[in-house]
């Protein structure tokens, strides 16, 4: 007789199967708002879970290229994707190319889709970040004086936890933003905000196996490249825009974003103009 069964499960895959669980709750409350059919919530839902995965395995597998290269084997390389770990960028990526496939056909169900599951990614990246924390991976820095709540001892900065909170706090930005201005480019707002979060995260952490060159890690250099392709996005728009036309351009609505969020970071981004026009995922 088995009356229990006794199941060891990791703590990172609970906590992003609870992430998972609220990420799509969320966005199922939401099907009738954005007129999106469950067939097509199902479809989307498999696609992203799939793209995200492969891609969080792909970038890992990549920032291990030099480790493969010292330690080459047929072995190695055959296991190299496969036993490597995830990273959330090329999860978040995945993610983002998967919904992009399905809706290639159609641009205003793309803005549609976006706009409905973005919020949504931060949510999830919540309890992912907890998931580490309770792993014990993406751990931060030692601290000079450890310090300790309840049965807890903390003996490095908590940065998993810190950007547990982060990522909390853009998840209330976002569901605003959504809110108060029916055509922002969501996306757009959570990459930017999100990028400059992460490069200033990341100077607290302590794990090496992120990969760092030239004394910036690869998320940081990650989030440098989002930040440059929206103020070289920008620059190229007011480059082609014709000074002596009448009819100036209209600011088209993803420009909202700029108004609700990015007067907020002024001062981190001052002389940059990354919100100011629109752009196809």
């Amino acid at each position: 007789m088995y009356p229990y069964i006794h199941i060891m499960l990791p703590s990172y895959t609970v906590m992003a199967m609870i992430g998972g669980f609220f990420a799509l709750g969320w966005m199922y409350i939401r099907l009738d708002r954005f007129e999106i059919p469950f067939s097509s919530f199902l479809r989307m839902t498999a696609f992203s879970a799939a793209g995200g995965f492969l891609g969080a395995k792909l970038l890992f597998a990549l920032t291990q290229i030099p480790w493969l290269i010292r330690h080459f084997s047929l072995q190695n390389a055959i296991l190299l994707i496969p036993q490597s770990g995830l990273v959330f960028y090329g999860g978040l990526f995945g993610v983002i190319a998967s919904l992009c496939f399905l809706t290639r056909h159609d641009d205003r169900f793309r803005q549609t889709i976006f706009r409905f599951c973005v919020p949504a990614m931060p949510l999830f990246h919540v309890f992912g970040r907890v998931g580490c924390f309770l792993t014990g991976c993406c751990y931060g820095k030692k601290l000079s004086h450890p310090f300790q709540i309840g049965t807890i001892s903390f003996e490095r900065i908590p940065v998993q936890l810190i950007e547990a909170l982060v990522e909390g706090i853009l998840f209330i930005v976002l569901v605003q933003i959504d809110r108060k201005k029916e055509k922002a480019d969501l996306l757009k707002c959570y990459l930017i905000l999100y990028a400059v979060c992460r490069f200033v995260l990341e100077f607290f952490r302590g794990d090496s196996i992120r990969g760092v060159y030239l004394g910036l890690s690869t998320a940081q250099w990650i989030s440098l490249m989002i930040l440059g392709f929206y103020a070289f996005s920008a620059v190229l728009g007011d480059r082609f825009q014709n000074p002596l036309s009448k009819n100036p351009p209209k600011i088209l609505a993803a420009d909202h974003c700029s108004d609700a969020v990015m007067m907020q970071w002024s001062k981190v981004l001052r002389g940059i103009k990354i919100c100011i026009y629109s752009i196809n995922c």
